[in-house]
């Protein structure tokens, strides 16, 4: 397994919220964003992980990104 699916792995069982800072926080690293198929790939994880949540995960997923989405 390479190191980039290694990370995808590890993406994948952390918290929604978790998720959610690191997708934003790569999205503003000046280095990470020039990578569009990682940032991509993260967001697809995320999105299939939200998918699967329960309604307890996804309200506190709910209440985390009206703090961690911000316009820049």
């Amino acid at each position: 397994m390479s190191s980039f699916e290694k990370r995808l792995a590890v993406f994948r069982k952390i918290p929604l919220r978790a998720q959610l800072a690191t997708i934003t926080s790569s999205k503003a690293n000046s280095i990470l964003n020039q990578n569009q198929d990682y940032i991509a790939s993260l967001e697809q994880i995320h999105a299939e992980c939200l998918a699967n949540a329960t309604p307890e995960e996804k309200l506190a997923y709910n209440k985390a990104k009206e703090f961690l989405i911000t316009d820049y």
